[in-house]
């Protein structure tokens, strides 16, 4: 006799389903039938007297011809999850129903698979199963089960993650949630110990990752940083810690070029600043990882002291001399004998200036790291200070000899008179000589003759008139003499001296390279030449 399922269409093959049963006390059944028209069987017009519904239990009435399920024949909440058609090995097609044991709460669908991977801490894996909507309500981080097991003493889990499981593309009707569950407690501690340099500080890191719980430190380190992380779909709190004090780290290197015998000396620390002996010259404080930094860096060895001592060639400047004097006198000798012109002689105004020039000396050179500007008062070879002017001032009188006009009176005596013109002129300048000094301060000449000669008739013979011209000329010179010239020129001193900051101290004080040429000369060099300026 044929056996129906669900409806009179559908005949079971074999007659019998087939029953597994599953984890848990729940039960899988597989019932496969034929179609009582199975040439039409895949038709669309028949799809709803061949399938049934996901999540539709066993014993429920299909839509055409539904039947019931024999008595015993069906168990508690089978519920079906997959259904399809196909052929057989032998040809023949079949309807093939799978159900599973499934309710509204949810249930575990296997064993729980349980080990100590994560740092000694026990995890448990756990996957559970339900009818489809079945709500979940548990809280990842929050819910807890107090779990035991063979070879395993009691715990308390709590929830670490919660995620859907998979299903085949044919299958539904249930929900599955893989569930693991992990003991509180740290997950991994790691310590990381620096040193450096001939101190015996030391920095120690510690990061330690937790499940739970809030992880603590076990150097006595300082929070430096946390984060979530994620091990295994499991999300932890990581938080990092840092310990330290001393010195850890010492490097030398030369001091300035300029201050030969020195050394730079930095030391950094932490906890503490450490400065090390010398001249401090730089600090500084900088915040990592929560810590604090210090570093310190002085100069040891002397700083103030003379680094240099040598002989040198230096060109200096030797003043110029500025002298008022007279050429010698003019006398050209009788131009006309004869007609008694007259001799002209006399003497003309020199400025003579030998102007400023250079003279190689030999000089000692001196070099000084020093905390302050020197004061330099005067230089030796200076001629800054020296200068001095000549005036000159010519006068000129010049006389002319006019018409010859001839008086008769009224007893026919007659009288002769000659015109005569005169005129005055002045001009005077001045010169500067700097870098000068005046030897002789002034002097004075004239120049004068006939200027003009007339013939005339007076009683019968010849006469003759004359005029003299005459050029007077002066020059006056002030200005630094000789005696300020011994009073404001140095031969013996410091030439030059060159001042450049090479160091600045922390606490602001300036170190000085300072460079000193000093020299002297008793006399001035005699194969400089002399140039004269005659005026």
């Amino acid at each position: 006799m044929a056996v129906f399922h669900r409806t009179k269409r559908l005949k079971i093959y074999g007659k019998k389903p087939e029953v597994t049963q599953l984890f848990g006390g729940r039960y899988a059944m597989t019932v496969r039938c034929q179609a009582k028209n199975d040439t039409e069987a895949w038709y669309d017009k028949n799809k709803d007297q061949i399938f049934a519904d996901f999540g539709t239990l066993y014993d429920a009435h299909m839509a055409v011809d539904g039947i019931d399920a024999r008595t015993g024949e069906a168990y508690t909440d089978m519920v079906l999850t997959s259904v399809g058609a196909g052929y057989t090995q032998t040809g023949e097609y079949v309807i093939t129903f799978r159900y599973q044991t499934l309710t509204s709460s949810f249930v575990q669908e296997a064993g729980d698979k349980v080990d100590q991977e994560l740092n000694g801490l026990r995890r448990v894996i756990r996957r559970l199963i339900a009818k489809d909507g079945t709500s979940y309500g548990k809280t990842v981080g929050t819910s807890t089960i107090s779990h035991s097991a063979i070879g395993y003493s009691a715990a308390t889990l709590t929830l670490a993650q919660a995620t859907s499981g998979t299903k085949s593309p044919d299958e539904s009707g249930f929900v599955s949630i893989t569930e693991t569950w992990l003991e509180s407690g740290v997950i991994s501690r790691t310590i990381n110990e620096g040193s450096g340099g001939t101190g015996v500080g030391k920095i120690r890191t510690e990061t330690v990752e937790a499940f739970n719980e809030t992880p603590t430190s076990t150097i006595s380190g300082v929070e430096i940083g946390v984060s979530t992380s994620n091990v295994e779909g499991i999300d932890t709190i990581r938080k990092t810690f840092v310990s330290s004090a001393g010195e850890i780290r010492r490097t030398d290197r030369p001091g300035p070029s300029a201050i030969p015998g020195t050394t730079y000396v930095t030391i950094d620390s932490v906890g503490t600043a450490i400065t090390p002996t010398g001249t401090l010259i730089d600090s500084s404080e900088t915040q990592e990882n929560g810590y604090v930094r210090f570093s310190r860096t002085a100069l040891q060895g002397t700083i103030i002291k003379t680094t240099q001592t040598y002989k040198d060639v230096a060109f200096v400047d030797v003043p110029g001399q500025v002298s008022c004097t007279t050429s010698g006198e003019i006398t050209p000798g009788n131009r006309n004998s004869i007609s008694g012109f007259s001799n002209v002689s006399g003497k003309t105004v020199v400025i003579e200036s030998i102007p400023p020039s250079k003279q190689q000396v030999e000089a000692t050179v001196v070099v000084n790291i020093q905390n302050s500007i020197p004061d330099t008062t005067e230089l030796a070879f200076d001629i800054s200070g020296l200068s001095c002017s000549v005036l000159k001032v010519t006068d000129r009188i010049s006389g002319g000899v006019g018409r010859a006009v001839t008086l008769v009176d009224a007893n026919g005596d007659t009288s002769t008179e000659v015109g005569r013109s005169q005129s005055f002129g002045a001009s005077s300048s001045i010169s500067e000589f700097r870098g000068h000094f005046i030897v002789n301060t002034s002097s004075s000449a004239t120049l004068s003759g006939s200027g003009s000669r007339q013939p005339y008739i007076s009683g019968g013979e010849f006469k003759f008139q004359e005029e003299a011209s005459e050029t007077k000329s002066k020059a006056f010179g002030f200005g630094n003499d000789g005696a300020d010239k011994d009073s404001l020129y140095k031969t013996n001193g410091i030439i030059r001296r060159d001042v450049r900051p090479v160091l600045t101290a922390q606490d602001g004080t300036v170190f000085y390279e300072v460079t000193t040429v000093s020299g002297n000369v008793t006399s001035r060099d005699p194969s400089l030449p002399i140039n004269r300026s005659l005026t």
